[in-house]
Order: C-alpha cells, then sequence, then structure tokens
C-alpha cells in the first residue's frame, strides 16, 4: 500500500468562528474594564479575521515527503520539501502539524476535519502517521 495522498486544505470554518468569538468577548471585556490594550488587541484581533485566507495543498510522496502548495490570487507557489518534527499531533478529530524545511524555518499547521473533504482526511491522517512513524 502506498501512503502517497494529496489534500486540498482550506480554513477551517470552525476555528475562524471560534477565534472571532475569543476576539469579541475581549472586545467586550476591555470595554467592560475599560482597558485600551484589551481594546486594541480584541480589534487588531477582528482585523486579522478580515484578512484573505490562504488554500493550501498538501502533497506525500510514496517515499514519504511532504510538500505545501499554497494557492495565491496570482497562482500557486509550492514550497520546498519539509519533514515532520516530534510533537506533532494526529489526534482523529486534530491534526497540528510541525514542519521544517531545509532551511530550518518552521511552520505550523492547523488541521480540523472540516477543513479538508472527508476522503482526504482519512488518507491524510494514514499517511502522516506513516510519515510520523
Amino acid at each position: 500500500m502506498s501512503i502517497a495522498t494529496t489534500a486540498i486544505v482550506r480554513p477551517s470554518s470552525v476555528l475562524r468562528w471560534l477565534q472571532a468569538a475569543m476576539c469579541v468577548a475581549a472586545l467586550a471585556a476591555g470595554l467592560l474594564l475599560e482597558r485600551p490594550m484589551l481594546l486594541c488587541l480584541a480589534c487588531a484581533g477582528l482585523g486579522w479575521q478580515a484578512r484573505e485566507v490562504k488554500v493550501w495543498r498538501i502533497d506525500i510522496s510514496a517515499v514519504g515527503q511532504l510538500r505545501l502548495t499554497v494557492y495565491q490570487e496570482l497562482g500557486a507557489a509550492v514550497g520546498p520539501l519539509l519533514r515532520l518534527l516530534p510533537g506533532t499531533l494526529l489526534w482523529s478529530g486534530l491534526m497540528l502539524l510541525r514542519l521544517e524545511d531545509g532551511v530550518g524555518r518552521r511552520r505550523y499547521l492547523v488541521l480540523l476535519p472540516d477543513s479538508v473533504a472527508p476522503a482526504e482526511w482519512r488518507a491524510l491522517a494514514l499517511a502522516l502517521r506513516a510519515v510520523a512513524a
């Protein structure tokens, strides 16, 4: 059985709603407690929520090499080969990927089941478990 798989990862709507709710709660707390710094942070968080979201493609080759491709307005930007770092979480309802490229830059990618198609979620989970082993 080959572990080669490709998955399109969209931003999780559940995670975005939770982040927005936390920012609104911080805004309300800032107003009630009259803390300008908390108000500034909450407004910055809400502004960050309005940013353009990126779509990723995760490619795992048959030998376990990972590659991320970022889809932007101008096209796709293919990234370097990545490796999984220790501490990567691969649970049934959450995948927190700790990735590192050849230069030493680290990237964290949070995947929830609503960010990937159900068939791709299972294939990606199995492939990532094989790579981590």
